[in-house]
């Protein structure tokens, strides 16, 4: 992984009411940041085949979505 690769996620977005106290971030890769966000079934599904999550890594980013106002994949 590279730096540029490396992104700071809200988990509470700062829209909701989050705040940037540490308790509220988690450092993700570039490609989870954006599968969080995503809402597009096709980009959904274009990130999923890229990062290849299994279940437990799947069920990490769905806390993370759903924390964001989104949906579970």
């Amino acid at each position: 992984m590279w730096i540029d690769e490396i992104h700071c996620h809200h988990k509470k977005p700062i829209s909701q009411g989050g705040t940037d106290k540490y308790k509220n971030l988690i450092i993700v890769h570039i490609d989870v940041h954006k599968l969080i966000h995503v809402t597009k079934p096709e980009t959904i599904q274009a990130y999923l085949n890229k990062i290849k999550p299994n279940k437990s890594q799947l069920e990490k980013v769905n806390k993370l979505r759903m924390l964001a106002g989104n949906y579970a994949i």
